[in-house]
């Protein structure tokens, strides 16, 4: 992944933390890193120039990376309301990743954190992009990674197709036909 001419704005209260994402951007070939300490200075970084992802604190300093992400993602004039936003926390719980993801944030990044992880992160924004949905109440990256089906079989979007299950075929296995087959596999059998 070539990280060289992209624009990377990090966004935490810690100088501490920043110079580490600094540094590991550097290392993955970045050139280009702006870092600022709070939300008024991601609002200034993003006035003057382009920025093509953003990584962000959750509980950047004054009002949080969530608001932060809501007002970028809110504003239909906004140049960089389709920007890729990686929000940081050191709560990885379910529903702050659910928080993260309703405000817009396109991945979650788990403190403290671990140069192979924000690459992952970084590779599965840039080589995965989600398309934006743009609701009343949401704007923002699909919210659904994968689509195991929907309730009822119909999904709530026009763009969704009707996904058809196909009707049984033909009787199933045994249980102990279903063992034979671990069993051959565990004891490396054909």
């Amino acid at each position: 992944m070539n990280l060289r001419d992209l624009v990377i704005l990090v966004a935490d209260p810690s100088s501490y933390i920043s110079m580490l994402i600094h540094s590991m951007l550097r290392g993955f070939g970045s050139s280009k890193v702006l870092e600022v300490r709070n939300s008024v200075g991601v609002l200034h970084a993003l006035t003057g120039q382009r920025i093509d992802i953003m990584i962000c604190d959750l509980w950047l300093p004054p009002h949080g990376g969530l608001p932060l992400t809501r007002a970028i993602r809110g504003k239909a004039d906004n140049e960089h309301r389709t920007m890729p936003i990686l929000m940081m926390s050191n709560d990885s719980r379910e529903t702050t990743i659910k928080r993260a993801r309703d405000a817009g944030a396109n991945m979650v990044i788990a403190k403290p954190i671990s140069p192979a992880a924000l690459y992952d992160r970084l590779t599965w924004i840039a080589f995965n992009p989600r398309k934006f949905i743009d609701t009343g109440t949401y704007f923002g990256p699909d919210r659904r990674f994968k689509i195991e089906g929907y309730p009822g079989g119909v999904g709530r979007r026009k763009s969704d197709q009707i996904i058809e299950v196909a009707a049984e075929t033909g009787p199933a296995l045994a249980q102990n036909d279903i063992d034979s087959l671990f069993s051959a596999v565990r004891t490396g059998q054909d």
